[in-house]
């Protein structure tokens, strides 16, 4: 097993992609830190993890917040004396309203999605900072002097194939997915000489709840979509754009993520991979 032995901490692990992304760690050998604020979903991602012969740890904490960050890693450090593997998944995509407990009504969604730069709001792009790149900055900061002292290490953040490229809608969104990956290319060349690997993934059409409430929208704007009732069919209207005409899984990134975290990618820093079959080819 490629992790055997390893302790992973994934924010966000008790989502969807988490959840893949955890369960494919722990297959390859690694424990698992589930740091969510989701604790019924958290609870079930740890059930998964320990039918493996892993042990799951549970931390609640909002990682928005630098206190939570650091002391995320400190429970981690005091169960496992560790921290080999650090996944950072947190974020949101229209409207995180569980960060800031605003109510964000349909108006606010279709301006985000479909409005220009003229149209969006402080709020909007206070909300993408938050749940987009402010964990990521947190927990590398919380992180990073352990990695430094045991010389090792292994950080891999979550992007989106909205960071690769320039787009008329979501822009906070794909705005601070791109910081996201200049983010990982700072990072690694300052901490290259400590023997620690950052990288970034950067998962293409995936049925989470982000593409869910995009279909909800595209089902309310699109005329071809107007007699759609399912969001899941609307959401099966894009996967044409994908070359290999198939959408991605958590389980796709989760594999990726396996391998950056392995010594196969020991040579491996400051990069950023598309997972989106063939969406984005660079």
């Amino acid at each position: 097993m490629k992790l055997e032995g390893k302790t992973a901490i994934i924010t966000g692990g008790a989502g969807g992609l988490g959840r893949g992304i955890a369960l494919c760690l722990a297959e390859e050998g690694a424990d698992i830190v589930i740091a969510d604020i989701n604790m019924e979903a958290a609870h079930k991602v740890a059930d998964e993890v320990k039918a493996f012969g892993r042990k799951a740890l549970i931390v609640m904490a909002d990682v928005t917040k630098e206190e939570n960050a650091r002391r995320l890693v400190q429970e981690t450090l005091n169960a496992f004396g560790k921290i080999d593997i650090l996944v950072n998944n947190v974020g949101a995509g229209h409207a995180e309203a569980h960060v800031t407990e605003d109510n964000l009504t349909e108006e606010d969604w279709n301006r985000v999605y479909t409005g220009g730069i003229a149209d969006l709001t402080e709020g909007d792009w206070d909300r993408g900072y938050i749940a987009n790149l402010k964990p990521g900055v947190f927990m590398c900061k919380a992180v990073i002097p352990y990695m430094r002292a045991q010389k090792s290490g292994k950080i891999i953040n979550i992007s989106s194939t909205a960071g690769r490229r320039g787009g008329g809608s979501r822009l906070p969104y794909s705005a601070m997915k791109s910081a996201v990956i200049i983010l990982t290319q700072g990072v690694a060349m300052q901490v290259a000489r400590d023997n620690i690997n950052v990288n970034c993934i950067c998962p293409g059409i995936i049925y989470t709840s982000i593409h869910e409430d995009m279909a909800k929208i595209r089902m309310r704007t699109n005329p071809k979509l107007k007699d759609v009732k399912d969001p899941r069919v609307a959401f099966e209207a894009i996967l044409g754009m994908i070359p290999m005409r198939r959408e991605q899984t958590p389980e796709d990134i989760g594999r990726c993520a396996v391998f950056l975290a392995s010594e196969d990618a020991r040579n491996i820093t400051g990069q950023s991979i598309n997972v989106d079959g063939g969406s984005i080819m660079s």
